[in-house]
């Protein structure tokens, strides 16, 4: 269909603006910046066209299955990515979101692309409200937890022996399992997926996809990044100091990104999923799965913006909350459709 080409230039774009991102930081190509957004526009409306198509072509939102679900996240990800740097220029938040939704076409690829008809619980006009209003939460808590990352790196790079009393080395450990163990908990994750796929019938093939286009590339940029990293930790010390803005402008912007998304995420995540499920199943809480990993997103969140306006917490423990809180939103994605069946399991 002509909406999977057109998914494929939008992921060409998305891969060009990563590396003029990269070149205009590593190299300091400032004249790259603008150009680099500029495809990383293109490459979000030519997926939104995509999406228009297929919405077109179908009948109903591509909204239905994962693979539907993965495209349309990931285009949410990088508008809001764009949106989010308009009047503040941050090109590694940029090329950050634009890895992710590279990441997410990688994944949905592997997943059926044909337009099927709805099941009869999907025809309704709360499949709009509920699953779209909830990914726009969703991707502005993917811009969170980029930020955190970020902020997490930044921290390990630019914080010297100047602090040595044990809280401040709690804080250091925090910040180099985040930055470490996350990619390792993301290929860890994409294994486990590769050999659930691998042993359903209808992906008995197309498995190997993801371990040859996600995952062995995935493993390959983390060792390479590694080494990089510690070969040239002088000029990345410099790099970081230079390209992002200091610990407490990028914990006010990971606040700001969660408190957009926070009220998305609870009204259509919740509110409005409650209301359907009383239209579609006659109650408005069952306790299925996905239902109970929703609420478990919004509790962590709801904790991360409890402690940090209440008890006046921030900086890496609130970082490292809001990248629980990611966790929790995936797993609700993912986790809950092939690892534990439910209402909710039509979604593959």
């Amino acid at each position: 269909m002509y909406e999977t080409w057109i998914f494929g230039f939008s992921m060409v774009c998305y891969i060009l603006a990563f590396v003029g991102f990269s070149a205009n930081i590593s190299l300091d190509r400032r004249n790259l910046y603008m150009p680099s957004r500029a495809v990383a526009w293109a490459g979000v409306f030519a997926a939104l066209v995509a999406l228009a198509m297929r919405w077109q072509s179908a009948g109903h939102p591509p909204l239905s299955n994962m693979y539907e679900s993965l495209v349309t996240l990931s285009t949410f990800i990088a508008f809001a990515g764009l949106v989010f740097t308009r009047n503040q220029p941050l090109p590694m938040l940029e090329a950050g979101t634009c890895v992710t939704s590279i990441l997410m076409f990688g994944v949905a690829s592997v997943f059926s692309t044909d337009v099927k008809p709805l099941i009869p619980v999907l025809q309704s006009y709360w499949l709009h409200l509920h699953v779209s209003l909830a990914f726009v939460g969703e991707s502005l808590f993917a811009i969170a937890f980029i930020l955190s990352y970020l902020y997490c790196f930044r921290k390990i790079m630019t914080d010297s022996a100047e602090k040595s009393n044990f809280a401040d080395f709690r804080e250091k450990i925090a910040c180099y399992s985040v930055v470490v163990g996350m990619p390792v908990a993301f290929i860890a994750g994409m294994i486990l997926l590769a050999r659930y796929l691998s042993l359903h019938p209808s992906y008995s093939e197309r498995w190997l996809g993801l371990v040859w286009g996600v995952i062995l590339p995935a493993c390959v940029a983390m060792v390479v990044l590694i080494l990089l990293v510690w070969m040239y930790r002088g000029t990345v010390h410099k790099g970081v100091e230079k390209w992002l803005p200091d610990a407490d402008s990028l914990d006010k912007m990971i606040y700001r990104a969660i408190a957009l998304g926070y009220p998305l995420f609870t009204v259509g995540g919740l509110i409005f999923g409650m209301v359907w499920a009383n239209k579609a199943w006659g109650r408005y809480w069952g306790w299925d799965p996905k239902e109970t990993w929703a609420l478990i997103t919004f509790l962590v969140y709801s904790i991360y913006l409890h402690v940090r306006l209440a008890r006046g917490w921030n900086g890496t423990w609130t970082a490292c909350l809001s990248i629980v809180g990611f966790i929790v939103t995936m797993f609700t994605l993912f986790g809950v459709n092939y690892l534990i069946s439910g209402l909710h399991s039509y979604a593959n």
